[in-house]
């Protein structure tokens, strides 16, 4: 599981460095934009828009110079504190482009544009000229602020200063007295306390970004009101209050569509229309929104994860996909867990992202997919493998117990007669294997028995479970028969141990001729002293009870394992979880004569849950199918197994009269418990399945 998590992080590690992730980081950084809530209109800021109206009551395609005069004016006579002018003048717009020109040198409140293809205004002093321009990520999308820029030496805009970081320092600069701090690596900018960190290569989604000069994430504010928004006309012909003007930043530039000025923002994604896309001057508002925001409101700054963060951030989902997938088999469950984890996923990244956290999803996605598959594939190709292990350990059981049983109908002496069996029998105190020290007889049956011992090797002495197998005969040939049955045996439920609902195996040794199994102690009840006589457990109840082994069955017959010996005090009730395990496994119990007692274990089967076909020394995977179904009878009518008759006729027990249930579940159970093993359920899973129509 862990080996697995890290080969997927590393693997996604690299694919994302390739940048093979990117787009579809950016498509989730326009979904997230779009989900969060947007904010109000910043009170500071007002557009001036020139609009498809203006054009026509102006019948003028762009303004000229004295219409821009007459608008800067009317701004500054209304005490506007800061003016930027995204209007390209760097080729004349009569009449009144010297009037312009001439306001713009003597003015100290606007600030012109220039761009790599266009020159500024003449004459104007530099800290008064900004470039306008607003890089574009490789689809198109307008994701990032471009506030400062090293401008080459042929370009006609000499300007360091993006126009929205000229005009929110000046107004910052005005208001609350804050001037501008750069490192000296040029990798952080200061204003007062807020820091902004220059945007990194591989900042968030973005791989190998582009992010020459001193860029930031633009951190948009709304879609279509980041500020309230005026016309030309309106402006002109005094229809604005001038509250709306005195004290505030003014952003003045086309908004026609016409203009072409109209670009793509993370809003247009998904949209068929243009009304995610913005003006050139609405998204320098955007900027000039986000930086003094930042500052005198404390709106957080997008921040990211470092790259040994994003590695750990990627490998914790991956780990979680692999431990989803180790502990839950079922396809159905281990798809609902999945789909969950993916879905907390994406609502983690969201959540961060509304507080200004942009982290990678796309690789924690298909990490957390990729670990659980690998680790599906991987149990898959382990229990194929370990299938065929078992396989081959059964093909070989079968024929040592073969072996076996003719050996014991050859004759000679026997345990019976040549061993003391109470004085083979360890007492409450004895230290077996120099370990294993014996604190209880748990039970004793006719050459086996069970201990409750301790663990003295291990810290704390835990509990433990010590079978005690005595063979049955005592000459060589025997002995080393049994022995390599043993063997097999303990090799198979070691495999089965693996299951959380079977007693893990921890050793197995011989010693004076005998053979003991170790296995983990489950601490709790087992289910024979839930079904008393004449007491019946609910309907609900039993389906449960059936559930809880069958889930477990489905473990053990897709080993090819036939348990042997489903019973009530075979399946024990977990005390840490109230699950059902199953214990005591064992062909093993074939080593040793079976005594002939009706109440007693025969051909490695208990009569009254034990299949026809069991009891004749020929076991399938659904005679346990079968015994699980007596016990759900039993629990039923509240009287033991054995004593259920089977109708002479049709061979089906007769036991409705004695319990109550659905008509399914008793139809359930009459297929479970058919004479003919033919006509029974063929597995585990598809008795699961019936039950849960029920």
């Amino acid at each position: 599981m862990f080996v697995s998590s890290v080969l997927v992080t590393l693997i996604l590690a690299g694919v994302q460095r390739l940048g093979l992730l990117e787009s579809f980081e950016l498509k989730v950084f326009d979904q997230m934009i779009q989900k969060r809530a947007e904010l109000p209109p910043d009170p500071r800021l007002l557009i001036v828009g020139f609009t498809e109206e203006d054009i026509q009551e102006l019948k003028q395609s762009s303004p000229s110079g004295e219409v821009l005069n007459q608008l800067l004016k009317k701004l500054e006579t209304n005490q506007a504190r800061v003016i930027a002018l995204d209007f390209f003048r760097d080729i004349p717009v009569e009449p009144g482009h010297t009037k312009l020109l001439k306001h713009l040198q003597t003015s100290n409140k606007t600030i012109a544009i220039c761009s790599a293809t266009a020159p500024p205004p003449q004459g104007l002093e530099a800290t008064s000229i900004g470039f306008a321009d607003l890089p574009e990520d490789p689809d198109g999308v307008i994701r990032r602020a471009l506030l400062f820029a090293n401008p080459e030496s042929k370009s006609p805009c000499q300007s360091q200063y993006s126009v929205a970081v000229l005009t929110a320092l000046q107004y910052l600069g005005e208001t609350a007295n804050i001037q501008p701090q750069l490192s000296p690596t040029g990798d952080s900018l200061q204003l007062g306390k807020t820091v902004f960190h220059r945007l990194e290569q591989n900042s968030g989604g973005y791989f190998n970004a582009d992010n020459g000069g001193f860029q930031i994430l633009l951190n948009y504010r709304s879609l279509d009101n980041v500020a309230k928004q005026v016309s030309f006309v309106d402006l002109l012909n005094n229809k604005v209050d001038p509250a709306l003007i005195k004290g505030k930043i003014i952003l003045i530039g086309a908004t026609a569509p016409s203009k072409q000025d109209i670009r793509n923002t993370p809003y247009s994604d998904g949209r068929q229309d243009n009304s995610g896309k913005m003006a050139g001057i609405v998204i320098h508002a955007q900027i000039v929104s986000e930086i003094i925001s930042a500052v005198l409101d404390e709106r957080p700054i997008f921040w990211y994860l470092p790259e040994w963060g994003e590695i750990l951030w990627i490998g914790a989902w991956t780990l979680l996909g692999a431990a989803i997938a180790s502990h839950i088999q079922h396809p159905l469950r281990l798809g609902l867990a999945s789909g969950a984890s993916i879905v907390v996923l994406l609502g983690s990244g969201f959540f961060i992202f509304t507080h200004s956290g942009w982290i990678p999803l796309a690789p924690p996605t298909i990490g957390l997919i990729a670990a659980a598959g690998s680790v599906v594939v991987y149990t898959a190709y382990r229990n194929k493998q370990q299938g065929n292990e078992i396989a081959a350990k059964i093909q070989e059981q079968e024929k040592t117990i073969s072996l076996l049983q003719s050996l014991l109908r050859e004759g000679g002496p026997t345990t019976y007669e040549d061993r003391d069996l109470v004085d083979s029998m360890p007492q409450s105190g004895k230290v077996l294997n120099n370990r294993y020290k014996v604190t209880q007889i748990l039970g004793a049956g006719g050459f086996s028995y069970t201990y409750l011992a301790e663990d003295t090797l291990r810290p704390g002495a835990p509990k433990c479970v010590v079978k005690h197998l005595q063979p049955a005969k005592s000459d060589p040939r025997f002995l080393e028969v049994a022995r390599r049955l043993f063997k097999t045996e303990a090799e198979i439920l070691e495999i089965l141990g693996t299951h959380n609902r079977i007693p893990q195996l921890l050793a197995y040794f011989e010693e004076s001729q005998q053979f003991y199994l170790v296995q983990e102690f489950i601490a709790g009840h087992c289910l024979q002293d839930e079904l008393h006589t004449g007491k019946r457990l609910e309907e609900a109840a039993v389906i449960k009870l059936l559930q809880d082994v069958l889930e477990v069955l489905v473990f053990v017959h897709g080993h090819h394992v036939i348990h042997r010996d489903i019973k009530p005090s075979n399946l024990m009730r977990r005390e840490a979880d109230s699950k059902i395990v199953l214990i005591d496994f064992g062909a093993v119990k074939q080593i040793q004569p079976q005594p002939e007692e009706e109440n007693l274990t025969v051909a490695v089967g208990t009569l009254g849950y034990a299949s026809p076909e069991q009891l004749m020394g020929q076991p399938r995977l659904n005679s346990d199918i079968h015994a699980l179904g007596m016990i759900g009878i039993q629990a039923l009518c509240g009287k033991n197994a054995k004593e259920i008759e089977r109708d002479p006729q049709t061979t089906v027990p007769m036991w409705r009269n004695m319990g109550q249930c659905s008509d399914a579940l008793a139809a359930i159970l009459d297929r479970m418990t058919a004479y003919d093993f033919i006509r029974r359920y063929q597995s585990a899973q598809e008795v699961l399945e019936d039950l849960k129509k029920i």
